[in-house]
């Protein structure tokens, strides 16, 4: 049997010290959150996996352990998105130079109106994720809000903009109600290397 703590064990972010406008606290604080998840996801998988064995699949407790798994999974791979597609500073630009620019120009028809779009999606009311995700099947890029992390995302698209609008992710350095603020300090540092990498 696979032992699962072996494989999601937390992703190394220190690199992330020195983020424009998001504090290193900030961070330090979102990190525990998302060790977590890695720590949740790990145990589920093999406690799942000696019911398994024992064969206890129709057990109600299986069932619902399998339920859970979507969200303590998620939980842990968009914060990985989010933590990956960060640098201090940035990285990289957002212009028809990246392939991820070039693509947003040539769907929203200027990248202006992409960026308007996602923040669009960034201001919704109430907590959950922004994400940019590539749909393979049609080749277009879809701005969408996933407001569980199980639940809502779109079958057959990749996420390549990945931007957590939990209030956790700024309520440490901001207030509850600065989520404008936070938009600005997410954009300052996305990683728009990693952005158009994601597009393969």
């Amino acid at each position: 049997m696979h032992h699962f703590s072996d494989i999601y064990t937390p992703k190394d972010y220190s690199k992330l010290k020195g983020l424009k406008g998001i504090t290193d606290d900030q961070i330090a604080e979102h990190m525990k959150l998302y060790q977590g998840y890695c720590k949740r996801t790990a145990a589920l998988l093999e406690k799942t996996a000696k019911m398994l064995e024992a064969g206890e699949t129709g057990d109600s407790s299986y069932q619902e352990l399998k339920r859970r798994a979507g969200w303590e999974f998620n939980g842990m791979r968009l914060h990985e998105y989010y933590f990956d597609n960060l640098a201090p500073g940035g990285k990289g630009k957002l212009d028809e130079s990246n392939a991820f620019g070039k693509m947003a120009a040539e769907k929203f028809g200027g990248i202006e109106a992409w960026k308007n779009d996602f923040l669009g999606v960034g201001k919704i009311p109430g907590i959950g994720w922004a994400i940019c995700y590539l749909d393979e099947a049609k080749g277009e890029l879809i701005n969408m809000w996933i407001n569980e992390h199980d639940v809502g995302h779109p079958a057959g698209c990749r996420p390549i903009i990945v931007m957590d609008v939990f209030e956790h992710a700024w309520c440490v350095y901001l207030k509850p109600t600065e989520r404008g603020k936070y938009l600005e300090d997410f954009f300052a540092n996305v990683n728009w290397d990693e952005v158009a990498r994601r597009l393969g």
